[in-house]
């Protein structure tokens, strides 16, 4: 009987240090996300940008409608 006791010990403890583990790295997550959309360089200015806010047109990258 005693063996059965530690291996359900052992199985709770696990189990526990599992689910802190997981909702450790889902608040980490959440805290601060990087960005990882690459940078342009305008082909105007050659000022860099994140590629989801770049104009592209005709092959060129610009940053704004000014340099467009």
């Amino acid at each position: 009987m005693g063996i059965i006791k530690l291996i359900i010990i052992v199985l709770i403890v696990w189990l526990g240090i599992s689910v802190w583990r997981k909702f450790r790295k889902t608040t980490d997550n959440n805290l601060s996300q990087p960005s990882t959309s690459k940078m342009l360089s305008c082909s105007v200015c050659k000022t860099h940008i994140p590629e989801n806010e770049a104009i592209l047109q005709d092959g060129k990258v610009y940053c704004s409608k000014s340099c467009l």
